[in-house]
């Protein structure tokens, strides 16, 4: 029993030994690759991409020290020292540093060159330059569909059609605009120019699905939460909520309007049974009745609360005024003092 168990640790252990040679591995071919680009690069460099190279270099570091302590842990004995014939030397922190030094240095040689070209430019250039325009991009989540085709339109008019910026620098601005899946769906890209094509291919295909983005609006509308208190912000809310996505609907090429006996019944039943009631009595019987006819009356029913609110609030005024010993213009009644 005990030289079986003895076999099994053994095979256990020279498993993880191997996975942790597969992931040093990686991570030597990352510091290549970083090497590389960092020697390959031609004229000016850019601040963007070196930057989130940084990123990624700081996180490899903090990868190969938790591995080689892993390592060392697995292979460690009272008699031997780890050595694993200089793999230390050859992929762990002194070299990993040395690229990080030399990259930093790279970023503040970059970020000066960029101070003093811009110091140069005239006021025009300036405004021409890199600097991205004042607009707020809404970072995108995934969970709602119908949001992708406003936010992908909003990216493209501000990054995608800017020439001033390179593919990589695009698509740095993308990841920073994206969260939970949309983000993890292109992470795994190596970041190079070439991968900015293909991760707007990929948000299109998971996104940019018109039968998901059709459905999303015509639950949203199925969804809207029935009406209990018929007040003019709840009924004014209810009216924008469904012009707004039957716009959306008749945009993607949805006839909506042929809806109208359709999307009718589904709002009286989102509407209180007090605003219901009226409009049903103020309906013709005789004639099929349409959304506009239905939104008008729910608009004139909202100012109808809000002139009936405010002539409350008056008369509260009022009744305040009179107990306070006020007297009130065209009341001719004795005011009660307190």
């Amino acid at each position: 029993m005990g030289r079986r168990k003895s076999i099994a640790d053994e095979e256990d252990r020279a498993s993880r030994d191997k996975r942790l040679k597969v992931q040093l591995a990686q991570c030597k071919s990352k510091l290549t690759k970083a090497e590389n680009f960092l020697r390959e690069q031609k004229g000016p460099l850019d601040t963007d991409a070196i930057t989130l190279r940084l990123q990624l270099l700081e996180k490899v570091l903090l990868t190969v020290n938790d591995l080689l302590l892993e390592k060392q842990v697995l292979t460690w004995s009272d008699d031997d020292e780890f050595d694993d014939d200089g793999l230390e030397e050859r992929v762990n922190g002194p070299r990993c540093l040395s690229v990080i030094i030399s990259y930093k240095k790279a970023l503040a040689q970059a970020s000066s060159s960029k101070q003093n070209t811009s110091a140069s430019d005239s006021a025009s250039d300036r405004y021409s330059s890199m600097k991205l325009p004042e607009i707020d991009i809404p970072v995108y989540e995934g969970k709602d569909y119908t949001k992708y085709q406003s936010f992908i339109e909003l990216f493209t008019a501000i990054i995608h059609r800017n020439g001033k910026l390179e593919p990589i620098q695009k698509l740095f601005y993308l990841r920073k605009y994206l969260k939970g899946e949309p983000l993890s769906l292109i992470e795994g890209l190596p970041l190079t120019g070439d991968s900015y094509e293909k991760a707007l291919a990929l948000l299109k295909a998971r996104y940019d699905n018109k039968f998901l983005v059709v459905t999303n609006h015509v639950q949203a509308i199925l969804d809207f939460s029935p009406i209990v208190k018929g007040a003019a912000s709840n009924l004014r809310e209810l009216i924008a909520h469904a012009r707004q996505h039957l716009g959306a609907l008749k945009t993607l090429g949805q006839p909506t309007e042929h809806w109208d006996m359709i999307i009718l019944p589904i709002l009286l039943r989102k509407i209180d049974q007090f605003s219901c009631r009226a409009y049903h009595s103020e309906r013709v019987d005789n004639k099929l009745p349409n959304l506009d006819d239905f939104f008008a009356f729910i608009e004139r029913r909202a100012s109808s609360f809000e002139e009936s609110q405010r002539s409350e609030d008056r008369h509260i005024w009022v009744e305040v005024l009179q107990l306070s010993g006020h007297k009130v213009p065209g009341r001719t009644s004795t005011p009660v003092r307190g």
